[in-house]
């Protein structure tokens, strides 16, 4: 039988993964959501839909974000449109910190560094590092700063469940969160420092092509959209009345 006669299983027809769709299947969803809880569009529609750009921005800026987040929504039937969304997130918020901040305080900014030694080619990290020392983002602008004594808490109580199970021979323990002590950490963790690193290398990871698949964007999501509003309504405070927008 030649391939052009081979049968097609019915599934593979159903619910493709990687290969180009047809008008057919477009719009079948790709079935490794449903291995994450997510069973239907709508689901993550609500999670994206929360992740907005203020008023302040510009809608040229706003247009690039919403090309992501519909990326995003898209990857309910592309798997692989996960990563491809938050590479077009991280592409808005690079041209947004061009538009907002501007070549010429970049360059300002790059001859203090200088003075101290420091270089940064310029990029996302040089804009970064100028957002972080003119206090345009804080630790305080991230929900998941102000869980941080949460997290290490949970943490901790996952190791200690790992090892009451291993020392008492135990097949399995129910988690219970009036066992976890949030009282005891008091975590110092400067979260800005920790974005200005991490975004530009993920940026850079995506630039440069690879075989980079998962579908944990949403919280790169949520700080790119914190990081553009907040740089837009401190800009926008410092300005005079008469040149704000």
């Amino acid at each position: 039988m030649s391939s052009e006669q081979r049968p097609i299983a019915p599934e593979k027809l159903a619910y493709p993964a990687d290969e180009l769709r047809t008008p057919i299947n477009v719009l079948a969803p790709d079935t490794r959501n449903f291995n994450f809880n997510i069973p239907s569009i709508e689901v993550l529609y609500r999670a994206i839909e929360q992740i907005q750009l203020n008023s302040l921005v510009p809608d040229d800026i706003k247009v690039q974000f919403d090309t992501a987040r519909n990326l995003f929504m898209h990857s309910f039937y592309v798997y692989r449109f996960y990563v491809v969304a938050e590479s077009q997130a991280l592409t808005t918020l690079e041209f947004a910190l061009r538009e907002c901040i501007g070549k010429e305080q970049i360059k300002l900014f790059s001859k203090e560094l200088k003075a101290e030694k420091l270089r940064f080619s310029e990029g996302l990290r040089l804009y970064m590092e100028y957002l972080a020392r003119r206090e345009l983002i804080k630790n305080e602008d991230f929900p998941i700063w102000h869980n941080r004594n949460r997290i290490a808490a949970e943490e901790a109580y996952r190791l200690e469940i790992s090892k009451r199970m291993e020392d008492e021979g135990l097949s399995e323990y129910t988690w219970d969160d009036s066992e976890i002590d949030e009282s005891k950490f008091d975590v110092e963790w400067n979260y800005v420092e920790v974005l200005c690193n991490t975004i530009p290398k993920i940026r850079n990871k995506y630039a440069h092509g690879g075989k980079t698949l998962h579908n944990q964007v949403l919280r790169s999501f949520e700080n790119i959209s914190i990081i553009i509003n907040k740089m837009y309504e401190r800009t926008q405070s410092s300005k005079p009345e008469s040149n704000k927008q």
